[in-house]
């Protein structure tokens, strides 16, 4: 996975934030990428859409207590830390940068970030590089 850092972004608005209501994830296709926009009570994650146990679609999930939870077998994702359990490091979620811009949300599609190079607000500053 890469940090981000390397490749020149790739902004694509992907959904309007009224869209996606806190506790909710919604599937989007952009560029003939899946990717669930995820509502974390506030704080925006966009994740690849895939499932890393199932192949499930988790933008038909829902988020509760900062998981991503998949609606094939009920896995709970960290969506800090992209686990569903410590002891599965080879399950992860894929990250992607966003920013929120005037009630937009857009998604860096250049390539996935690591979890610890992700800003956790809300904002266009706190997802900037």
């Amino acid at each position: 996975m890469h940090s981000g850092h390397g490749a020149a972004p790739e902004w694509v608005h992907a959904i309007d934030v009224t869209q996606v209501p806190p506790g909710s994830t919604i599937r989007v296709q952009v560029r003939g990428q899946s990717y669930a926009i995820c509502n974390d009570a506030g704080r925006f994650v966009v994740v690849g859409n895939l499932c890393p146990h199932a192949q499930g679609s988790l933008g038909r999930g829902e988020v509760a207590n900062g998981c991503v939870i998949c609606p094939v077998h009920r896995w709970p994702w960290n969506l800090r830390t992209g686990l569903t359990d410590p002891d599965y490091p080879h399950m992860r979620l894929t990250f992607y940068r966003h920013e929120i811009r005037e009630g937009k949300v857009y998604v860096d599609v250049s390539t996935p970030v690591a979890p610890e190079h992700l800003g956790w607000g809300e904002g266009p500053a706190a997802s900037a590089p």
